[in-house]
């Protein structure tokens, strides 16, 4: 929690400094003391990594737990099961069948055994890849506050120096009290901003510390550092697509259902009734229906991903092109200031505008990050008929079978 560390050290730091200037023969060593206090204090600090965080959320997901368990559970079952009839395969069921009612007890005790152990290993797959999305995003977005409040200091700064400068310009006559009111909640409203993106932070902080298991007010310091770089697609999107298809988890789950309702539909219990039977053709119908419908959302769904990376890396350039004119009008205020012809508020205000120019093209590497991560991992790209995005990930997957 980079806020409350600084305001340690910054106490720290200050009273060690009236202390010092308190005894005369010890003030000459002040700059060096304190130096070294506020470095012991920066090495107290332990750093936490997007790896270790993973790691660590990973071991305390209670998702991960209970899935591990049924896995756990699964195994024992398929090793009972094998224990009672001995070594066993399942039968083709490509055609429907009619077999004895104790043959289809324990074949189809392990089928659904097996089948119940492939779902929970791809929920598991994607249940890890929605907790690094998770986590990738926080981290980004703690970084990205962290800058914010450092942004919004700077520019109370600049807001109470206007605000001083008003009082000073009423007093002469140069300003009107509604002016001076103006500059007033300005400043007020800085404060206020400043203020609340603190407590958004910490608030952060405290949702990352219970990701992890650790406790509410561990103290750390985020290190998350996201370059640029341009995702290059090799090949065709329609290969990328196809092969797509046969990673995606989500995809994968609707396969594994539609098999589930094929073995229902054509390995039958010689006890089943009509009924039964005309119901298991209809499950079956409807699990091919949902999985072509599944495969048409996904390939739509690609496509937009691939399209939204495109339009990213458009705006990452525009925004570097923004950046290079801010400082380039750093560069003229600063010229400007050094022979008098500007103040020393307008250079801090172009100081700023860099400041915001960089930040924002900061956002936008970490917002294309997220993006590529789920366009390498489709199983986050949600299915276009529930409006969701390729940065965002698709909460039904895992609930997928």
């Amino acid at each position: 929690m980079k806020k409350i560390i600084g305001g340690t050290k910054g106490a720290v730091a200050l009273a060690l400094t009236v202390t010092l200037f308190g005894t005369t023969a010890y003030a000459a060593e002040t700059p060096s003391t304190t130096e070294t206090v506020e470095a012991q204090l920066e090495q107290a600090t332990p750093v936490l990594t997007y790896e270790e965080a993973l790691e660590k959320a990973k071991k305390h997901s209670v998702d991960l737990i209970d899935l591990q368990k049924t896995n756990d559970y699964l195994q024992e079952s398929k090793e009972d099961l094998w224990d009672a009839v001995g070594s066993f395969s399942i039968p083709t069921y490509d055609y429907q069948k009619w077999v004895n009612d104790a043959v289809y007890s324990y074949t189809s005790g392990i089928y659904n055994t097996d089948s119940g152990m492939t779902k929970n290993k791809y929920t598991t797959q994607i249940t890890n890849l929605m907790l690094e999305a998770t986590l990738k995003s926080t981290f980004s977005s703690i970084v990205e506050n962290e800058a914010d409040l450092e942004l919004l200091k700077k520019n109370c700064e600049i807001q109470k120096t206007l605000y001083e400068q008003g009082q000073t310009k009423l007093s002469l006559g140069m300003l009107s009290q509604y002016k001076l009111d103006q500059l007033k909640a300005d400043y007020d409203e800085s404060k206020v901003n400043v203020y609340q993106l603190e407590k958004t932070l910490e608030q952060k902080y405290a949702n990352l510390n219970d990701l992890m298991g650790e406790s509410v007010d561990k103290v750390y310091e985020v290190e998350y550092n996201v370059e640029f770089e341009p995702y290059e697609l090799s090949g065709t999107i329609e290969a990328y697509i196809n092969a797509a298809m046969n990673s995606d988890y989500s995809i994968l789950l609707k396969e594994q259902a539609a098999e589930d309702a094929k073995f229902k539909q054509n390995y039958v219990a010689e006890s089943i009734n009509n009924s039964t039977n005309k119901s298991n053709k209809l499950s079956y119908g409807t699990a091919q229906r949902a999985l072509k419908a599944a495969k048409e959302d996904k390939d739509i769904a690609i496509r937009n991903a691939y399209v939204q990376l495109q339009q990213s890396e458009a705006n990452y350039k525009q925004a570097e092109s923004d950046l290079a004119q801010a400082q380039a009008d750093l560069k003229t205020a600063e010229v400007n200031y050094q022979v008098g012809n500007v103040t020393e508020l307008k250079l801090e205000q172009a100081q700023l505008a860099v400041t915001k120019n960089e930040i924002a093209l900061q956002k936008l590497a970490d917002a294309y990050d997220m993006q590529v991560f789920a366009f390498k991992n489709t199983s986050l790209i949600g299915s276009v008929s529930s409006g969701s995005s390729s940065s965002s990930s698709s909460s039904s997957s895992s609930s997928e079978e």
